[in-house]
């Protein structure tokens, strides 16, 4: 077995770094936490990138070996390149999302201006982005009358909740999640969607479902993604490929 890579993927990792708040690499300036032993705007910045390594590299390997392996050449790319005081400084994983900050509100009128403010930056801690997933799940629970969402976030569903937001954040982003029947790959998608805002969308097999209606379902989604100009969240799964 082999992996096959390509430029495409070089260019999602600065891709990742494009995204990035500028605020937060600039010097002589008060910044809040950046997370992890992260000390300063060099290290955020080199910490970002080996984020967006690991997302792009990391994440499409197949075994723990591989990972292990790609995540020591990483840091020692980061020793050769940096010098020892970076590479103390991004030692410890440092987790970067878009949706840490709250919603726009007029401060005149009361009314949203922007629901999902998309901020790509890091996070203090897992435990601050856990409690902001619990929050937005309650939420979510109380506006659908269909879906219900029942997900115990540990570090792994969590990560991998992040791993999600991120790519539907991205345009033209998407994901192939594979694992087992009922371990989660919907419902984290699901909250996924809802926390970035998208609007999640599944077609609904039938003994009367076709390619008319499947057009059909197509020429909806793009008049909500281009007219609407809205997020969107297609989930297809295996069971819905005939």
């Amino acid at each position: 077995f082999h992996y096959l890579f390509n430029m495409r993927e070089l260019s999602k990792v600065f891709q990742g770094l494009i995204l990035a708040e500028r605020d937060r690499f600039k010097n002589g300036v008060q910044h809040p936490p950046f997370g992890g032993n992260v000390k300063s705007p060099e290290g955020y910045l080199v910490a970002l990138w080996r984020h967006e390594c690991e997302r792009v590299f990391v994440d499409k390997l197949t075994s723990y070996d591989d990972k292990n392996w790609t995540d020591s050449l990483i840091q020692k790319i980061i020793g050769e390149t940096f010098g020892e005081k970076i590479t103390k400084e991004v030692e410890e994983r440092v987790y970067f999302v878009d949706f840490l900050r709250p919603p726009v509100i007029d401060e005149q009128t009361g009314d949203v201006i922007e629901a999902n403010p998309s901020y790509y930056e890091s996070s203090v801690d897992l435990q601050m982005v856990k409690d902001l997933a619990d929050k937005k799940m309650a939420m979510f629970n109380e506006t659908s009358k269909t879906v219900k969402l029942d997900l115990v976030l540990f570090e792994d569903a969590l990560t991998h909740m992040m791993r999600i937001a991120r790519l539907l954040s991205m345009d033209r982003g998407s994901a192939l999640l594979v694992g087992v029947g009922g371990s989660g790959k919907q419902s984290l998608t699901r909250l996924a969607a809802y926390i970035v805002g998208a609007f999640t969308f599944q077609i609904t097999i039938s003994k009367q479902y076709n390619q008319s209606a499947l057009f059909e379902d197509l020429k909806a989604l793009y008049k909500v993604a281009g007219l609407k100009g809205q997020k969107v969240a297609f989930i297809f799964t295996d069971a819905e490929v005939k």
